[in-house]
């Protein structure tokens, strides 16, 4: 071949890699089948370990062994449980290496994260996702753990779980979330219980189907531009948060918007928005204001209060299933197992 007919061939191909542009990719991967990990049963074996911030009291390491323990399963604890460098439960590359040690031993059923605080996003380049998609298997946790749990759902199409860390109370409700979404091989409801419905609220009607993506706000919109960003097309989106003035909640929203992903997702649901006033109420919009500013003329149904986030009780959300969300009813349907015997 000539070198401007090779030059001309090279062209062509790469105008048409550009038109179909990154998120046609994306939705290539995800026409690929879901991984499921195998569920819990008596006797399986659930890895601790701390992929982010240091656990400050080994109390609540003892706290949820007995709890698991007490259901029926084993546990190992990893050593990032009681490791400290500076904020981190370990170097960087100490805490991806315990994980990804999780993933491979085929003896661990499922890992369990202890806490969220800060560090999840500086090991997710030091992960092998090929790995990981071919030892399968249940993580869970939330707060800062949302950035792995959606990296690791993005690049290997494995369903992975926001719930419950080990720090969490794990109530008799939070217990039951939990066995519904790890356990059982069926699909499940998420509704509030009694005592959580105080903060449920439709900003825009309707229902909306699609695959459940999401976590804390902040680490949300931390992902966006980088190559761990979620694919938002037709996904049904959960967002909470703990700690931020009404003023940041708008930014990010704000910051969400502008990068396209309200028009691309199919849903929305808030969680819980724990200690989100303002320090100056007389100089600032209320939390409830910011949220009709963005969602009342929303085309898609958005409703807020579910019980997920900072807060107890609370539901295990299983990233990637295929979900119904009723922004009237105030209710999630997954249409879909989450994992498999």
């Amino acid at each position: 071949m000539k070198r401007k007919d090779f030059i001309r061939a090279a062209t062509g191909i790469m105008a048409g890699v550009s038109g179909l542009g990154l998120s046609s990719f994306s939705e290539l991967k995800e026409s690929n089948p879901l991984k499921l990990a195998h569920n819990l049963k008596p006797g399986s074996t659930i890895a601790l370990t701390a992929p982010a911030g240091a656990i400050w009291n080994a109390k609540q390491i003892d706290k949820i062994r007995t709890i698991l323990n007490d259901e029926g399963f084993n546990i190992v604890i990893g050593e990032t449980n009681y490791q400290q460098e500076g904020y981190l439960a370990g170097s960087d590359k100490e805490r991806a290496h315990e994980l990804m040690s999780f993933f491979e031993n085929d003896k661990i059923d499922a890992i369990l994260t202890m806490r969220g605080g800060w560090g999840c996003a500086r090991i997710l380049d030091l992960l092998d996702y090929d790995i990981i998609a071919k030892h399968p298997k249940i993580i869970m946790g939330f707060s800062d753990i949302t950035s792995l749990i959606n990296a690791i759902y993005l690049k290997t199409n494995l369903v992975t779980f926001h719930g419950p860390s080990g720090y969490s109370s794990w109530g008799k409700f939070t217990l039951n979330h939990v066995k519904k979404a790890l356990v059982s091989t069926l699909p499940f409801q998420l509704k509030n219980p009694p005592e959580n419905k105080k903060e449920l609220k439709t900003w825009s009607t309707g229902k909306a189907k699609g695959r459940l993506i999401g976590g804390n706000l902040t680490v949300i919109v931390s992902m966006i531009g980088t190559g761990y960003e979620p694919n938002w097309k037709g996904k049904l989106l959960f967002l909470e948060e703990i700690g931020e003035e009404p003023y940041r909640i708008d930014r990010m929203l704000w910051q969400l918007k502008q990068a396209g992903v309200f028009k691309k997702i199919n849903g929305l649901i808030l969680g819980s928005f724990k200690n989100c006033t303002p320090e100056e109420p007389a100089k600032s919009y209320e939390l409830a204001e910011v949220f009709e500013q963005h969602f009342r003329s929303s085309p898609t149904p958005v409703y807020q209060g579910a019980s997920f986030g900072h807060i107890a009780p609370k539901f295990t959300i299983p990233i990637g299933v295929l979900a119904e969300m009723d922004a009237d009813k105030k209710i999630i349907n997954t249409l879909e197992k989450a994992v498999k015997i």
